[in-house]
């Protein structure tokens, strides 16, 4: 039986003899194209390989990575000893900022290599502007609010922001920021032309000591020429409690928050009006135990919070108390929301409302 396979394997190789490989040997697999000026539009380069085997080879395709870049070679067959180019073009436009490229290139109908490309791109005002629309002095940032929304007492938030080497200098970044709860930091110490870097804010809602809203303020320069200008980047959040460890008998018997009422209308105001416009509104506890009062807040200028009561035993109400600054408003309809931070599981923010028209 044995004896049968073995005449049968022969014969078969007999009807299609092997097809030799072609043997080729690349002198470079990388390329770097260097600084590129956008402006300067596509570039080109190319890498080198020789057929060192005694049959002929074809080079059947290549793939690039992305469509940025464009491949050119010749389709004819590579005689043995032969050494030929592989062209590639690499298109600029609207990517400023480092880039790293592969292309598959393949050879008859068994190799294939891998080639790398890479470079930098200074970028022209116009793709800049759209990409990094922050002038930070030489840098350019991606962004300038840091918005994080509501965060639980505890937890914590992590945003990044990408600043851009505009000039033809290596630069450092510099930043400040005095708030101990928002930690920043750089991915590079110099920052090369045309180079990229991202700046890390770490969040830690554990170092506020008052829940509510929080707008932290960074600073972020560079220290390459004399008097760079500074460039403000803000974070945002509301710190609110956390309740997710009370058990469902804890949440029954919470304290439950009612504010009265909840808008407050002011009616037509006069810009002539000197005094403050004073208010007042009251909080309520319809729960089983006592409600612990966290915070009461305005985002707006224009109103002061003069007072509010630190705790509201069960089936109580208190008094809070502000006033309204009309000159701080422009002419209209106004419509300013005052928050109540309370342990209310339930509602651990409720809102009224300040309405009136400012003649």
């Amino acid at each position: 039986m044995r004896i049968l396979v073995f005449v049968f394997i022969s014969f078969m190789f007999s009807l299609f003899p092997l097809v030799g490989r072609s043997e080729i040997v690349w002198l470079e697999k990388e390329y770097d194209f260097g600084l590129m000026k956008e402006e300067a539009g596509p570039k080109t380069g190319y890498v080198r390989l020789v057929n060192t085997g005694p049959d002929e080879a074809v080079i059947t395709g290549a793939r690039p990575s992305c469509g940025c870049t464009g491949v050119a070679y010749n389709e004819d067959p590579i005689a043995p000893g032969d050494t030929v180019k592989f062209s590639f073009t690499y298109d600029p436009l609207g990517r400023p900022g480092r880039f790293e490229k592969s292309i598959r290139v393949y050879i008859g109908d068994f190799d294939m290599a891998t080639i790398k490309i890479r470079g930098n791109v200074l970028g022209t005002p116009e793709s800049l502007s759209s990409l990094y629309p922050i002038e930070a002095g030489p840098l350019r940032l991606s962004e300038r609010l840091l918005p994080a929304g509501d965060v639980t007492y505890g937890s914590t938030r992590h945003f990044f922001i990408n600043g851009y080497n505009q000039t033809a200098d290596t630069i450092r970044p510099r930043w400040e920021c005095s708030d101990p709860a928002l930690s920043v930091s750089a991915s590079s110490e110099e920052i090369g032309p045309g180079d990229i870097v991202t700046f890390s804010f770490y969040f830690n809602s554990r170092e506020k000591t008052e829940m509510g809203p929080v707008e932290i303020p960074v600073t972020i320069s560079s220290d390459n020429k004399k008097d760079s200008p500074e460039t403000e980047v803000v974070f945002t959040a509301k710190v609110i409690p956390d309740f997710s460890r009370m058990t469902p008998e804890e949440v029954k018997d919470a304290p439950r928050c009612y504010l009265v009422p909840q808008t407050i209308d002011l009616g037509n105001l006069t810009s002539s009006t000197k005094n403050p416009v004073k208010f007042k509104f009251a909080i309520r506890n319809e729960g089983k135990t006592e409600m612990r009062v966290m915070r009461v807040f305005s985002q707006s200028q224009a109103i002061r919070i003069s007072r509010y009561p630190a705790t509201i035993k069960p089936e109580k109400s208190a008094d809070s108390e502000g006033s309204l600054n009309i000159n701080k408003l422009p002419s209209g309809p106004f419509n300013i929301k005052i928050e109540v931070l309370t342990n209310d599981p339930l509602h651990p923010a409720r809102t009224i409302s300040i309405v009136g028209i400012k003649e």
